[in-house]
């Protein structure tokens, strides 16, 4: 056998192990960021550092961070892509990644995104497997694993083949510092849709590549009432930003239905039949997956709330953001998450 750091069978010196910080935002994580750290710092390719981004938590989320190493900024713009600016500046590696305090990567997580990075490529997501204890959480990963609730996105549906796509997940991706500095950055005032605002300017410098062995389990822990502030929040984001999309079209397209079920009501009641059906037929697979046949009524629940909710905060981030007074703080969406 070798000696580490000599030479491998083909005869070459290996290189130098690529440096990559690890940027993690968080705001009153103290449950659940030393599971997210141990993970990170337990990868078979070793980051540099661990950057945790604080917005201000009033718990211990800061001294649990400390205690295990990591390097602790602070950020008052109260919004994720506040926090991953502050982590994308401060950041010493050559490679920059992120994930978020929910979220537990396997061991193999950065080598393996890593190694997705050759010419042409500036940027590299993993698949994301959501993880739930409850009923309705499982229902609500359900919805999330359907073309209806994710619009076939890779941050909702765990793709098992590599691939290009147009964007990549927040808490699953990494880039390049150079990069993301020459995009721009990101942009601090938008409550959400950080990372998809970011990677339609990353899609002007390259490609995007989705690799299914990089692996994030995320526990969001979310009910049906989380669930619900969770998609008008996502709504709000986009309509403040405005970013084109099924998600947006989803949102556009209900003052019409709502319209044409007010002035034809039986043509109305004929679109909710076949919206309804739609739902159904979306959660067979999910349900049959999951080995839970009960989700099949649970699922289109989740999916009939979350395009009410996403709707919903759409119009209300369009028209606040570009229509009318801020009258509600990017601060104040942050804590109503």
């Amino acid at each position: 056998m070798e000696p580490s750091g000599g030479l491998d069978t083909h005869g070459a010196t290996p290189g130098p192990a690529p440096s990559v910080s690890v940027v993690m935002p968080v705001r009153n994580e103290a449950r659940r960021i030393a599971t997210a750290l141990e993970a990170v710092l337990n990868q078979t390719l070793a980051p540099v550092e661990i950057i945790v981004v604080d917005g201000r938590s009033t718990d211990d989320t800061v001294a649990i961070a400390m205690a295990y190493g990591a390097r602790v900024l602070f950020e008052g713009d109260r919004t994720r892509a506040g926090a991953c600016q502050e982590g994308l500046l401060a950041a010493t590696g050559e490679f920059v990644a992120f994930t978020d305090a929910d979220c537990v990567p396997e061991p193999t997580w950065l080598e393996r995104l890593h190694a997705g990075f050759a010419h042409g490529i500036v940027g590299v997501g993993g698949r994301i497997e959501n993880r739930g204890d409850t009923f309705w959480q499982h229902a609500v990963n359900g919805a999330l694993d359907t073309v209806l609730g994710s619009a076939n996105s890779v941050q909702g549906r765990p793709f098992r083949d590599r691939r290009d796509v147009t964007s990549i997940s927040g808490c699953n991706s990494m880039y390049r510092k150079a990069d993301l500095l020459g995009a721009g950055g990101f942009r601090r005032e938008l409550v959400t849709t950080e990372d998809t605002e970011l990677n339609r300017r990353m899609l002007e410098r390259g490609r995007l590549l989705y690799v299914p062995d990089a692996v994030v389990h995320h526990r969001h822990e979310r009910g049906l009432r989380d669930f619900a502030r969770r998609m008008i929040q996502y709504g709000y984001g986009r309509g403040q930003s405005l970013l084109p999309g099924p998600p947006m079209v989803l949102a556009l397209l209900a003052p019409a239905a709502i319209v044409f079920a007010a002035f034809a009501p039986g043509y109305g009641l004929g679109f909710l039949g076949l919206y309804a059906l739609a739902l159904l037929a979306s959660a067979v697979w999910p349900a049959v997956r999951r080995k839970r046949l009960a989700l099949v009524l649970a699922i289109p629940v989740v999916l009939a709330i979350e395009h009410v909710c996403y709707a919903f905060g759409f119009w209300k981030g369009l028209v606040l953001a570009h229509g009318g007074p801020k009258r509600r703080s990017a601060e104040t969406q942050r804590e109503s998450a």
